[in-house]
């Protein structure tokens, strides 16, 4: 996929006997543009293959868009079906320490960056449909709309608390708690939003529905999301 749009997959990092790779287009500035992330939790594949579809669909295309991509954060993870990394560590609570060598390579990638918009994509086992957070800042707020695009793929989530946090027709909208998050361990989106996004989202498929309609799904909200930056 690089090769054809060509622009070089960039070397992250190698850590856990696995390369790690990086896709920035020469479009992307130090503001604006899409950061993209999947793969964070091993036990989640259809985030990294919704993302790797999102981008042949438009192999032609990425190069002028401005894309910061990470298609896999822990292939060590999906290589074992395993959520944690291979110290038994949950990547998506080390964004508020300095210790983790995917976290500081990530750091040092972003660097001085400003995104218009964050997505990281997941999967969630218990999940009875898709559902979203979103990090409350600009308005007028994308939740909704996200949402409603993967619902030509997949349910909406129909549970009123998801891990013990309200949500409506899907999506939660949340402020930082940085008390909570300091306790729970930062995430991602949390970390973007603190330091380099305008806008900070979380999607989630049900890992127990069929992988291609997941797929799919995850690929509408990149859709929907390009839609909503790039025009």
């Amino acid at each position: 996929m690089a090769r054809a749009a060509k622009v070089p997959l960039r070397p992250l990092l190698r850590v856990d006997g696995y390369p790690h790779f990086l896709f920035r287009t020469p479009a992307l500035q130090e503001t604006g543009g899409i950061y993209v992330s999947a793969g964070i939790h091993g036990d989640e594949p259809a985030a990294t293959e919704g993302l790797i579809a999102w981008a042949e669909k438009h192999v032609r295309k990425l190069r002028d868009w401005p894309l910061f991509l990470l298609p896999c954060l822990n292939p060590w993870g999906l290589v074992g079906n395993v959520r944690m990394n291979a110290r038994g560590l949950d990547l998506n609570r080390m964004f508020h320490v300095k210790r983790e060598p995917v976290v500081e390579a990530m750091r040092a990638a972003v660097a001085q960056r400003q995104f218009s918009a964050a997505v990281m994509l997941h999967e969630d086992y218990d999940a009875q449909g898709v559902y979203l957070y979103e990090v409350q800042r600009v308005r007028p707020y994308w939740g909704e709309a996200l949402l409603e695009a993967a619902t030509a793929h997949l349910p909406i989530d129909p549970r009123l608390r998801i891990d013990g946090r309200k949500v409506v027709s899907g999506l939660h909208r949340r402020r930082v708690d940085r008390k909570r998050f300091a306790a729970i361990g930062y995430p991602e989106a949390i970390w973007l939003h603190l330091e380099h996004a305008q806008r900070a989202f979380t999607f989630e498929t049900p890992s127990e529905f069929a992988l291609e309609r997941r797929v799919a799904a995850q690929v509408a909200v990149l859709e929907e999301m390009t839609r909503r930056v790039l025009g």
